[in-house]
């Protein structure tokens, strides 16, 4: 199957925009997504007009229009004693812990000293609790996983160390204290549409073969950054483990939407819903509105190979 035929775009695109806020924003984007009692949450990032980041919640029915915005931010910038987020608080993603009884926001801590990775707990998604950074600075991309192992909380990040942007995995008894790194994916090299850096995308998501992880890899072309989203699989017991790849994109910028805005040539997924057999994307499109592509499980599964670049 043509990897352009994976995932379908909704229709009625962007389904969030910042024309859609209840208060003036310049962009929306890059939202977590959650299923809760017959609702779709999302928490974009929103861009104010002075230039700082903050995580909202909005909520719909049936995940596509109706968004219900709260007006206040569930996790905001400039916090005192959390120096670490005073330029904004950005690209949320959510994951259920049955084992805890709630949910975990993973974010990007942005301030002067650079982007680190922040994680928050909530029961309702009405307030948040900050509970840590995983690590230092020059780090994006965290997710964290819907279950432990051995007891241990896994998490997903992409570390920027002297040029190469790889996801490597860490795992922690407490949410603090982390360790065991391992690369999970390196990015490519030459022309390969992956070749300048890969990040995780949403959370990745439990099957019976293992976790499927959905990531954006990113190409260098002329002047500009080109975007685009690829698979993974990772061992259903040891998730720094990854099995399978797909071996090029199978999403790309090519709606109006995608292909101009704040910075063009984006799509990046950051929020995943497995409804039934139906894989929901939603992803941010050239840095300024929210999308949704939705695909077959079956179609998306089948794009997966195993790959010598599979696996650290």
């Amino acid at each position: 199957m043509s990897a352009e035929k994976v995932f379908h775009r909704c229709q009625t695109n962007p389904v969030l925009s910042p024309e859609d806020l209840p208060f003036r924003a310049l962009a929306v984007l890059n939202p977590g997504a959650a299923e809760v009692d017959g609702e779709v949450i999302l928490l974009p990032r929103a861009e104010s007009a002075d230039g700082f980041s903050d995580i909202y919640v909005a909520r719909s029915r049936n995940g596509v229009d109706g968004w219900r915005i709260e007006g206040e931010p569930i996790l905001a910038h400039g916090q005192e004693g959390w120096s670490y987020e005073s330029w904004g608080c950005e690209d949320a993603r959510a994951t259920y812990l049955a084992e805890d009884g709630c949910w975990y926001i993973t974010y990007v801590a942005y301030s002067e000293m650079g982007p680190a990775v922040g994680i928050a707990r909530t029961g309702d998604f009405a307030r948040a609790e900050r509970i840590s950074l995983i690590g230092a600075t020059n780090d994006k991309d965290g997710v964290l996983l819907g279950r432990k192992f051995d007891g241990r909380y896994a998490v997903l990040h992409r570390p920027d160390a002297g040029g190469y942007q790889h996801i490597w995995s860490a795992y922690s008894p407490d949410l603090e204290h982390w360790g065991e790194p391992h690369c999970v994916l390196r990015e490519g090299a030459g022309p390969e549409w992956d070749a300048v850096k890969v990040g995780a995308g949403p959370p990745p998501i439990a099957l019976d073969a293992g976790w499927l992880l959905i990531y954006h890899g990113v190409k260098r072309y002329g002047g500009g950054l080109l975007y685009r989203v690829g698979l993974a699989l990772l061992d259903a017991k040891l998730p720094h483990k990854a099995v399978a790849r797909s071996p090029g994109s199978v999403f790309q910028a090519a709606a109006p939407y995608e292909l101009s805005g704040a910075v063009p040539n984006v799509v990046f997924p950051t929020g995943a819903l497995l409804r039934g057999e139906e894989l929901w994307m939603y992803y941010g499109a050239a840095d300024r509105c929210v999308a949704l592509a939705t695909a077959k499980l079956g179609d998306v599964m089948g794009e997966l190979e195993p790959s010598p670049q599979a696996g650290g």
